[in-house]
């Protein structure tokens, strides 16, 4: 699969909450394609998966952000029943629920709602259900509805939803495998959470392999980073600095 290249996807701003690597960018495109996707009978699911720490939950923040596309947001929990789970999805949606109601009765609910605002619904950390009859109950809401579903779980998910709902092969429009951080998105998230530092192309490049393109490993090393360079009291980063700062998180 080809990355999404720097010019078309240089959704970085300063000050922004989430940097917008190329991970956001494919969760952006997913969206895209099954809100066009406006062929009567047309899918309108998407899905994106890949590994931990590769930024999928960013990329589902984003989207949830009024300057993103403004989804109503929900992650799963490991313990979640299709029960709380549609508990979980009205209190975003701000639907006072009954502790009584059954299942049907949420569900009914979520639905009418998600009708009526129109905003797409994304659902993090999907693995955790994927090979329980939850799924069924976040199929019929896409099946019921005409508004984007994105949902979003770790490397085994599009094999789980495929292995055990066959009826999941015809409801995807889009399945979207996340990418590693590469030197572009290593550099934007220099910017994002070290803005007070200048990074040359050869400490990119090292936090890089560094990290083995982990958004979250790339995080961490820039943590340990901006504090050897407060220690020297130094505002560009080093390589020497870098091996310093890998050698005392070891410890």
């Amino acid at each position: 699969m080809t990355k999404a290249t720097d010019h078309q996807f240089d959704l970085y701003q300063q000050g922004q909450q989430v940097a917008k690597l190329t991970n956001v960018a494919f969760a952006l495109e997913a969206m895209k394609a099954v809100t066009d996707a406006d062929d009567a009978g047309a899918p309108h699911m998407a899905v994106l998966f890949g590994p931990p720490g590769y930024g999928k939950t960013q990329a589902a923040m984003y989207l949830a952000h009024p300057q993103g596309k403004n989804a109503i947001f929900v992650s799963v929990r490991s313990f979640d029943s299709t029960k709380t789970l549609a508990q979980l999805i009205c209190l975003e949606l701000g639907i006072a629920t009954k502790t009584q109601w059954p299942v049907a009765t949420l569900y009914e609910h979520i639905v009418r709602r998600l009708q009526q605002l129109g905003r797409p619904l994304v659902i993090d950390e999907v693995d955790h259900v994927a090979e329980k009859n939850t799924i069924d109950f976040i199929r019929t809401i896409h099946d019921n509805t005409t508004v984007p579903i994105v949902l979003i779980g770790e490397q085994d998910l599009k094999r789980k939803l495929l292995s055990r709902h066959e009826r999941f092969h015809d409801r995807v429009l889009v399945w979207k495998e996340a990418a590693k951080c590469d030197e572009h998105d290593v550099a934007k998230l220099a910017r994002h959470h070290a803005p007070d530092l200048t990074f040359t192309p050869d400490v990119i490049n090292a936090l890089v392999v560094k990290s083995d393109g982990v958004a979250r490993r790339v995080y961490t090393e820039l943590k340990a980073l901006r504090e050897e360079c407060k220690r020297a009291a130094a505002t560009t980063p080093t390589l020497a600095m870098l091996g310093t700062a890998q050698r005392k998180g070891a410890r």
